[in-house]
């Protein structure tokens, strides 16, 4: 049909003789009935047309401060221990911890702007993957149980109704096991290869290639959760010149020892939900 005008937000106008612009005969529309605007078309000599825009929705989040500290007596510093000098070790240890907590924040943590600081300042939580999906209308499904070919099947074809075509997949334990036996022969290992720090798999479907990830923070409750993202959708953004960096013996003057501390102001920007989704309650 030809729409003449569009008279609201649930309502158009059809131009005289509309119904049936066209070879399909004319027939009244059904309740339900879905509507797929193929294009528009113009008569010879018009002019230009009604300029419509589409502008993406603004996104906020927050970036959160995260520090990890170090603490040793001078004595333990000085020390000849079996395993080596302890505040290597420590640092090093202390590095993987700062890390860690700024994936799980990134994953699970909720945006906050807090004005209730103890001293009168107020402290900001990043928010995470999880509440971007689950508060921006992106496609979850809520398994409840074991998944078969058909329910991953569903989960894909959902997922990749936008974006690219080549998608990373963040799965738990028990998400993994079961694709494995779904994919059997068909997921690859890129030899050689890491991407983001990580080694990837690869799986070629009918709706995209996807690069599957286990991730091992991904346990208990959690053992059942799959996000399939498109990485354009998010960016690690950090404070001017406050990227992580060790800050070495910031202890009061009088304390005989050193304490060091990692510190980092950082945070996920989230951009386009609609082109990630979440897959969650599979169980093994």
């Amino acid at each position: 049909m030809l729409v003449a005008t569009i008279a609201g937000a649930t309502t158009i106008t059809v131009a005289s003789g509309g119904h049936a612009f066209g070879t399909t005969a004319a027939a009244a529309g059904a309740d339900g009935d879905g509507l797929y605007i193929i294009g528009n078309v113009n008569e010879e000599n018009s002019g230009a047309r009604n300029v419509n825009t589409t502008r993406s929705a603004a996104q906020t989040n927050y970036t959160q401060i995260f520090k990890t500290t170090i603490s040793l007596t001078n004595t333990e510093k000085e020390s000849n221990l079996y395993g080596g000098a302890d505040l290597p070790y420590q640092r090093a240890k202390k590095g993987t911890e700062h890390a860690l907590d700024i994936e799980r924040a990134f994953w699970f943590g909720e945006k906050k702007y807090d004005v209730a600081g103890t001293q009168g300042f107020p402290r900001r939580a990043t928010g995470g993957v999880l509440e971007f999906i689950n508060s921006n209308s992106a496609y979850v499904q809520d398994q409840g149980g074991l998944l078969t070919a058909p329910d991953l099947n569903t989960f894909l074809r959902e997922a990749f109704t936008y974006g690219s075509t080549s998608k990373m997949l963040f799965a738990g334990g028990i998400v993994i096991q079961a694709i494995n036996e779904i994919a059997r022969g068909q997921i690859t290992m890129r030899p050689n290869e890491t991407s983001y720090g990580m080694k990837i798999n690869d799986w070629q479907t009918a709706f995209g290639r996807i690069s599957i990830v286990h991730n091992p923070l991904f346990i208990g409750d959690y053992a059942g959760y799959a996000f399939l993202l498109d990485m354009d959708c998010f960016k690690y953004r950090f404070m001017n010149n406050r990227d992580t960096k060790l800050f070495t013996n910031v202890q009061a003057p009088d304390v005989d020892g050193e304490i060091d501390q990692y510190l980092t102001e950082c945070g996920l920007q989230r951009v386009q939900a609609a082109k990630c989704a979440l897959l969650k309650g599979v169980e093994g």
